[in-house]
């Protein structure tokens, strides 16, 4: 069975699901970067060519994880050196990326997994259109979208005024796109689920619950 590595704050129902496929490693929030962020996968580590690359103060280090150089700071953009995604074999990232990791397309936007919700090796969702642009630049096939309900939590697992992203609402494996979530508290709901039914993925949400951001997931 895979590890996945997940904010510590994931409710009850998301995690007995993922129970059934993985071994699950809850994220210890950490005090080096704000509270949204403390526990999030997608700020501390980035998995590349099958590899997990990792910030040296990550609160879970795996004796197979390669230590990146840049320790995750507070304010942006040093809270996102590892914040990259890869789609297609390509590696998306930006200007504030870690030396370790050598990006094939560059973008502007340093939360850029945050702001990438793949959703097979081939293809993504995405909630900001310079990503979209740079992506279709590079015949990585995406779905843009504007999206203004996705929540955020405290450090108390309260909700934060600040809005969440796709990439950190989802992770998919398998065939399967979970969103941690109810799909239809979300103002795209039908142009996801049409998306998701035009490349064969099977969606997974959770009826009821808001949509919340926990950076996504690690899996390994």
């Amino acid at each position: 069975m895979k590890n996945l590595i997940i904010d510590s704050r994931i409710r009850d129902v998301e995690y007995e699901y993922l129970l059934n496929y993985f071994n699950i490693i809850k994220l210890p929030l950490s005090e080096d970067v704000y509270e949204e962020i403390s526990g999030h996968s997608d700020i501390f580590y980035a998995k590349i060519h099958n590899k997990i690359i990792c910030a040296p103060n990550a609160k879970y280090i795996d004796p197979s994880f390669i230590i990146g150089n840049k320790t995750v700071k507070k304010d942006y953009p040093n809270d996102v050196p590892y914040n990259v995604c890869e789609i297609d074999s390509k590696i998306i990232g930006s200007r504030y990326t870690d030396k370790s990791i050598k990006p094939d397309v560059m973008v502007k936007q340093g939360y850029v997994k945050c702001s990438i919700a793949k959703i097979n090796d081939n293809c993504c969702i995405t909630t900001d259109k310079k990503i979209s642009n740079a992506l279709a630049e590079n015949n990585i096939e995406n779905l843009y979208i504007q999206e203004n309900n996705i929540r955020l939590l405290k450090r108390n697992g309260s909700l934060s005024y600040m809005r969440g992203f796709i990439g950190g609402a989802s992770i998919s494996f398998d065939n399967k796109f979970i969103l941690f979530g109810d799909i239809d508290k979300l103002e795209n709901s039908n142009k996801i689920k049409d998306y998701l039914k035009e490349n064969n993925i099977e969606l997974v949400d959770f009826s009821g619950l808001d949509v919340y951001d926990y950076g996504g997931g690690i899996i390994y």
